[in-house]
């Protein structure tokens, strides 16, 4: 059976995305550079798109880090009890999220059909294609554009999230933290 060239290039960008950061940890590390360079057969995905796919798996991780750091601070905090934070730890990080505010006793709701938050939803909508690498979904991924409108917005929802939780922003986000997530130095 013949390899399907698209498959290939998911594949082979995934494993690339991996040799990458490999690279960069035994650099790091040793203090060496090296000149290896990462070409497979089949090729990659075109830059974008594999730039896509990082873009996706970081975000999704980020938001994970994000909700579990913020349920662990809930705990700490004894606004739920150990076993609550036990259980809600092993929902899907998009369910954890929209349910933050409830189990913190905050009456606030947050939309995943408005953004900022609604690109909460849609970056872990993606993550089950992503990590089940389901191809039929990869093929069609979301463009640089589109994707750095999602990490403008998470960046807003995270900062919207410190409010709901009341984490010391009495006045709002913090604009400096909401900067991060534009691009304004491109020429």
């Amino acid at each position: 059976m013949a390899d399907n060239p698209e498959r290939v290039k998911i594949w082979n960008s995934f494993f690339g995305l991996a040799w990458s950061a490999a690279k960069e940890a035994h650099e790091a590390d040793t203090g060496r550079i090296c000149r290896d360079v990462f070409n497979p057969d089949g090729g990659t995905l075109p830059p974008a798109l594999h730039h896509s796919l990082a873009t996706i798996t970081l975000c999704n991780l980020a938001i994970e880090a994000r909700v579990n750091h913020l349920l662990e601070e809930l705990i700490e905090e004894r606004k739920v009890s150990e076993d609550i934070g036990r259980a809600a730890r092993w929902l899907p990080t998009k369910e954890k999220w929209f349910l933050l505010p409830a189990l913190a006793g905050k009456s606030r709701t947050l939309s995943a059909a408005a953004m900022p938050h609604q690109a909460i939803a849609a970056i872990c909508d993606f993550r089950n294609d992503l990590v089940h690498v389901n191809f039929d979904k990869l093929a069609n991924l979301p463009t640089g554009r589109l994707l750095q409108s999602y990490f403008e917005n998470f960046v807003k929802a995270m900062e919207d999230m410190n409010v709901v939780l009341e984490r010391g922003r009495p006045h709002g986000p913090i604009q400096k933290v909401i900067d991060i997530g534009r691009f304004t130095e491109c020429e």
